[in-house]
């Protein structure tokens, strides 16, 4: 036999085995690592998620949140897990294509120990501000800023955060200079826009649109550029002028160990996919402003890279570094 069939033999039992492990999976439960604390982010949205798949594996699909680190602690627990598909990634934008640009050291590199598998939503940020300020929309405000340099502060849930980076966007595109206040979370930032302390900041749309109907917070653009049908009224910010190309999203994202055989996450993409498009999830999804996606896993990959450039430029131009 010559060793051209040989080998020719080997990839086919080789494809054969792995089709029949993909075919058989999952033969157990699937942990889903959400690497952010339970009840905010992508931890709704990885619940709503994994309940479906579970109804679709017939396998207890166990969501489990490993907080930290801006979500390395999760991720790298995720790159470093065995790669059979049953230790499953929910990320959001920090771990897998913003900390590697600024962060000193990273236990694990997110272009190479994780495969991504697909997205699962995007949701646009709102720039918000308190009432009681005086610009009613971006306008006014990059009006007012370049009045009244260094004087606006807007928060964020941290530096080199997707809120720090769209304020960063915002100012090289205003050409305007505004007063970093990082905080640490989410809520806090909230917190103290509701509270007027400080003037403006990025907030996800599901977080920001309850403070926006019941008039707490006052909207001046949203960081997409297309308009949401969970808030319709919100123009883009890129309707307004000097703003024309400002687009920045946060999105959730699938990841597997990059050892995963590809048939077992492509089964993974396909499942999710399936499960975004039911009736109920997408209607859920997008009454919270999301928009669920539909990546095969060279797409996402694909989007994975695009986005990693356009934050790293953001990272590299406005000079962050981790403290």
């Amino acid at each position: 036999m010559s060793k051209t069939l040989r080998l020719c033999l080997f990839m086919l039992l080789l494809a054969m085995m792995q089709k029949g492990q993909a075919q058989s999976w999952p033969a157990g439960p699937v942990k889903v690592i959400v690497p952010y604390a339970a009840g905010g982010g992508v931890d709704p949205v990885a619940r709503l998620v994994s309940q479906k798949l579970a109804d679709i594996w017939k396998q207890p699909v166990v969501v489990e949140n490993k907080a930290g680190g801006s979500g390395t602690i999760g991720a790298n627990f995720v790159a470093k897990a065995p790669a059979d598909g049953l230790t499953i990634l929910m990320s959001a934008t920090a771990e897998v294509v913003i900390n590697q640009h600024f962060m000193q050291k990273m236990s694990y590199n997110p272009d190479v120990d994780l495969k991504p598998v697909t997205l699962l939503v995007k949701l646009p940020f709102v720039l918000v501000t308190n009432p009681s300020k005086p610009y009613n929309n971006a306008s006014e405000l990059i009006a007012y800023a370049k009045s009244k340099p260094d004087t606006i502060t807007y928060a964020s849930s941290g530096p080199g955060t997707p809120q720090h980076l769209a304020a960063v966007m915002l100012e090289e595109q205003a050409r305007i200079k505004l007063v970093h206040v990082p905080y640490k979370g989410v809520a806090p930032s909230v917190s103290d826009l509701l509270a007027g302390h400080v003037d403006i900041g990025f907030a996800g749309l599901p977080t920001a649109l309850p403070h926006i109907k019941s008039g707490a917070l006052k909207a001046l653009g949203l960081s997409s550029k297309s308009i949401s049908p969970a808030a319709p009224n919100i123009p883009p910010l890129a309707k307004t002028p000097q703003l024309e190309n400002f687009d920045l999203t946060q999105w959730f994202g699938v990841y597997v160990p990059s050892g995963t055989p590809n048939l077992i996450a492509q089964k993974i993409q396909k499942d999710i996919t399936a499960v975004l498009n039911m009736p109920d999830v997408k209607d859920t999804l997008e009454k919270q402003g999301a928009q669920p996606g539909n990546m095969t896993m060279s797409e996402f990959q694909i989007f994975s890279n695009s986005e990693s450039k356009k934050f790293g430029d953001i990272v590299k131009s406005a000079k962050i570094e981790q403290n």
